[in-house]
Order: structure tokens, then sequence, then C-alpha cells
């Protein structure tokens, strides 16, 4: 029976993003908050593996106590349990801290098949937990699958990669990473809400894993926020009139100037025949 686990986080909506100014974070409670986006596409595609090839499906997420509610929307969708990891010292943790401790919630459980993640978070957008989980538990990542099946203990896919297709095999257990365009997440239904209410969310904390003193978010992740702000961009519109010739050259004079040409083009001038 495969042991399916979909990571996921609880972000802010993104028209409700409000800044700490004092630690320049994102103000995370009394505010709606949601299930990362990636992270529904995620959960739809280990339900549709259960579906198929049977199995267990876990929400796992690493967040403040509030986070049993993206847990609860997960179950009510239609996965068998759940599990948070929270505690203060992990509190304010980086990519870097948040990978070592689910590495060490993995190495607790020590029996799964299959991890699935979203390709990145709305609210910090790095897409980096997913390779860094990879090389922690020493797991194959597969990015941009498009058709998959198990045979056995192996998994094979298609997955494209700039302009190839690739056909890979490996042998379980794997890491998944997809996007919200993979699939159609599924509706979740009345039924479903009153269920996911009812069962049981797990917790762990910091001494539930026993964690080695390093793993502290507040004090220990290598990035720290020093400033964070919201961002209006300007934009100016400038017509250039003239024949096409002289369009064509006023672009050109712009490119030069923005340092667009030099890049596209790799030449600076350009000489009529």
């Amino acid at each position: 029976m495969l042991k399916i686990f979909v990571l996921l986080k609880q972000v802010p909506k993104s028209h409700n993003l409000e800044i700490n100014k004092e630690t320049g974070t994102l103000i995370r409670e009394n505010i709606k908050n949601i299930i990362n986006p990636d992270d529904v596409n995620g959960l739809e595609l280990g339900l549709q593996i259960k579906g198929v090839y049977g199995g267990e499906v876990t929400a796992m997420t690493m967040g403040p106590p509030q986070a049993k509610l993206a847990l609860r929307e997960a179950l009510a969708m239609g996965v068998d349990h759940a599990i948070l990891i929270s505690d203060p010292q992990f509190a304010y943790s980086d990519t870097l801290q948040t990978t070592l401790v689910l590495e060490e919630a993995f190495e607790r459980i020590n029996n799964y098949d299959v991890i699935i993640t979203g390709r990145e978070t709305s609210d910090s957008s790095t897409g980096q937990v997913p390779y860094q989980l990879s090389e922690a538990l020493n797991v194959p990542l597969i990015t941009d699958i498009f058709t998959y099946e198990f045979d056995g203990d192996i998994f094979k896919c298609q997955r494209n990669f700039g302009h190839e297709s690739q056909n890979i095999e490996v042998k379980l257990p794997v890491l998944l990473r997809v996007g919200k365009n993979f699939n159609t997440p599924r509706h979740v239904p009345l039924v479903g809400i009153n269920e996911a209410f009812e069962k049981k969310i797990d917790i762990i904390n910091f001494d539930t894993l026993n964690c080695p003193v390093h793993l502290d978010g507040c004090n220990k992740s290598p990035t720290q926020v020093v400033k964070t702000e919201k961002f209006f961009p300007k934009r100016k519109n400038e017509f250039i009139k003239g024949t096409l010739r002289d369009k064509m050259d006023a672009i050109i004079e712009l490119m030069k100037e923005n340092g667009i040409e030099r890049i596209w083009t790799g030449k600076y001038d350009y000489t009529e025949e």
C-alpha cells in the first residue's frame, strides 16, 4: 500500500498581505489564510494516485497552530491523515531550517513512498524546499511530469525538460513537484467538511522530534529578513511616431539605453548595409 505524503503551507490571501513594520515579516494572525495554490494541486495528485493505485494520503504542514484549518480543508478533500509540525522554536524558519525540520519528521515517520510538493509558495516564492528536501532525504526529485504510473516499487513518468520529453524510471521513494496548472483540484463536498472536523490531527513539536539545538528558526536561520515592503510598479507610456524605420531606430536606442540590446544580441552597434 502506497504511503503518500503531501506537503502544504497555509498562506495569506494575496490581497490580504500585511507586513509587521518592526520585524519585516508577514502578519499571519487574524487575516484570511488559504492553502497555497500549488499545494492544492499536490493534494489532488495525491488523491488521484490513491484512487488508481490504492494507499493512504497524509497532508503535512509546518506552521503556527492556526494552520490546522488548512489541514482540515485537506481532510475535507479526502486525505486520510493530517500532521501539523508546530513549535515556537520553529517560528521564522527560512527554507533551510524548514527543510531540516521536515527531514527530522520524515526520519521519524520512516515509511513513505511518495512525497508531493507544490512548485513554490505564494508568500515567499523561493521554490527551494523541494530541492533541499530531496538532498536531505536522498530521494530523487522529479519536476514537470505529465504522465506517470506505478509498477510495483518502480515509478515511471514522462516529463518536459526544456524542448525535451524525458522518460524516467526510479525506485521508490520519490519526491514529485507540481504546479497549479498540473490538474484541476476537486471541489470539497459538504459531507467532507463535517467529517474533517471529526478527524484527529497529529501534532509534532520540538520535543517530539528530539531535535538538535541547531533547529531554531528564531535564531539559527541563516536567512534574516532585514526589510519587507509592498511594491507597486509604475509604468510610463511613451509613444513613438514616424516611419517604420524611425520607430525601429528609436526602439533600438531605447534598448541600448536600458541595457537590453546588449543582453539580447550581444552587440552594441548596428551597421546598415
